[in-house]
C-alpha cells in the first residue's frame, strides 16, 4: 500500500512539472555561409545553443502550458557580415505556429523577415534579458536578446490573441515596453 501510494505520489509530481512546462517549443538556427572564413565558426554554434535555453528555458508567462500546448517556432538567424569587434549583422526570420485544438494540425501564427539585425556576441556570453532594464551596460550585447524577447512577446500576443478578443494585449504591450527601451547606438539601425 505504501509503494502504491509512492508511486502515485511520483506520477503526480512529474505531472506537476510537465504542466509547468515553458510556452514555447523554439528551433533556432544560426547560419554563417556568407561570413568569411577567418571567423571561429563555433562562436555561431555557441551562440545557436545559448538562443536556444534563452528562448525554451525562461519562462515568459504565468501560465501553465502542456507539453502539447507548446507554441511551435523558429528563428532564422542569417549572419551576413562580420563588423569587427564581435559584432554581427543579419537577417532573422521569425515562424511561429500554434496546435489546433484536439486535432494534428498546427495554425500559423506569424512568418516575418527583420532584414537587419546588428548585435555584438563574444562566446560563452551569458544571454540576458531583464524587462526592466533593457539596455544593460553594453547596446549592442543587449540588441539581440531584446530583438528576441520582442519577437517572443509578439508570438505569444498572437497565440492569446488567437484565444479570445484582445486576449494578446499584454505581451504586445510587452513587445512596445522592448521598442521604447530598446538599446541604443549609432550602430543599431
Amino acid at each position: 500500500m505504501l509503494r502504491k501510494g509512492a508511486l502515485i505520489l511520483l506520477v503526480m509530481s512529474w505531472m506537476v512539472g510537465q504542466a509547468r512546462a515553458q510556452e514555447l517549443q523554439a528551433r533556432i538556427t544560426v547560419i554563417t555561409g556568407q561570413i568569411s572564413t577567418q571567423v571561429n565558426k563555433n562562436v555561431f554554434q555557441t551562440l545557436q545553443s545559448s538562443l536556444t535555453s534563452f528562448i525554451n528555458n525562461r519562462k515568459w508567462t504565468s501560465d501553465a502550458f502542456l507539453p502539447a500546448e507548446k507554441i511551435q517556432c523558429n528563428f532564422l538567424l542569417n549572419i551576413e557580415q562580420d563588423l569587427g569587434n564581435n559584432v554581427f549583422r543579419g537577417k532573422l526570420t521569425v515562424q511561429a505556429a500554434r496546435p489546433i485544438f484536439n486535432s494534428t494540425y498546427d495554425s500559423p501564427l506569424i512568418n516575418y523577415l527583420d532584414d537587419d539585425v546588428v548585435f555584438r556576441y563574444q562566446e560563452f556570453q551569458p544571454i540576458e534579458f531583464n524587462e526592466n532594464r533593457i539596455q544593460g551596460s553594453d547596446p549592442m550585447a543587449a540588441n539581440l536578446p531584446a530583438i528576441m524577447a520582442y519577437y517572443v512577446n509578439i508570438i505569444l500576443g498572437f497565440d492569446y490573441g488567437s484565444f479570445g478578443l484582445r486576449g494578446g494585449d499584454a505581451f504586445f504591450k510587452k513587445a512596445w515596453n522592448i521598442v521604447n527601451n530598446a538599446p541604443e547606438s549609432r550602430d543599431i539601425t
